[in-house]
């Protein structure tokens, strides 16, 4: 029995190469670009693409990839991490090919610092490119990956306590492979934020790792719980002399 997703993992390089994968490369570097101030820490991380999609910033940093002949080789379910030694890690596109992605994401908090910072892109199920997905026959990437909805992948970020900063949507013309017939619909991306947000085709997530922390608190000294008052005790024990 053939392994699709497996296939489809391994076709997904090729599948950035043509023309579709560009304009969502594109689309999510611009993206991005203009989330920069939320991109800080000297240690960055990005998985699920070659390309690198990390902002530029002013501030001294290492910027690494992790992916087939990049800068680290490794499972998306078994990060070759330290715990707490990230400052930011960018997740393209990882959880709809992941086999586990709760545990993707449970290696995110593992290996982010205190107060780090998650970036998730992920497509949408409930758009053009989700109807695509359902559509097809599933054998050729990306709509071989599962598109989870938003709402989900909060619920699973809540529970990892990951607080979400800021929500960016993207990708609202159809999923067309001809480059020629995307420049005709983009005008769609012009409109389809503010007509019609919730069908787009890509999400951006950026959350924040919250740490709880565990010092313990003191409780107050109250004189009342310690000593009987009122009707228990009319006066203080004392020691009377008293007259013979």
């Amino acid at each position: 029995m053939v392994d699709y997703k497996t296939d489809s993992k391994q076709m997904m390089p090729d599948w950035w190469k043509s023309p579709l994968g560009q304009a969502v490369i594109l689309q999510e570097k611009d993206k991005l670009q203009s989330l920069s101030h939320h991109f800080h820490g000297y240690y960055q991380l990005q998985l699920g693409n070659r390309r690198s999609l990390l902002p530029p910033t002013s501030r001294p940093s290492q910027q690494k990839i992790m992916a087939n002949a990049a800068d680290v080789e490794g499972h998306n379910e078994a990060l070759p991490f330290k715990c707490h030694s990230l400052d930011l890690l960018l997740l393209n596109h990882v959880l709809e090919f992941s086999d586990d992605p709760h545990q993707v994401l449970r290696e995110a908090e593992r290996v982010l610092v205190a107060d780090g910072t998650i970036v998730l892109c992920s497509f949408n199920p409930w758009s053009l490119w989700g109807l695509r997905c359902s559509l097809s026959w599933q054998d050729q990437p990306p709509w071989q990956g599962k598109f989870f909805r938003q709402a989900r992948i909060k619920d699973w970020l809540a529970l990892l306590n990951f607080e979400i900063i800021a929500s960016e949507k993207i990708l609202f013309s159809p999923p067309i492979r001809s480059s020629k017939w995307l420049n005709r619909f983009s005008f769609m991306e012009r409109w389809g934020k503010r007509l019609w947000p919730f069908f787009a085709g890509a999400t951006i997530l950026i959350a924040t790792k919250r740490t709880i922390p565990l010092t313990p608190v003191t409780q107050r000294w109250r004189a009342r719980q310690l000593f009987p008052t009122g009707t228990f005790v009319s006066k203080p024990v004392t020691r009377e002399k008293t007259n013979e």
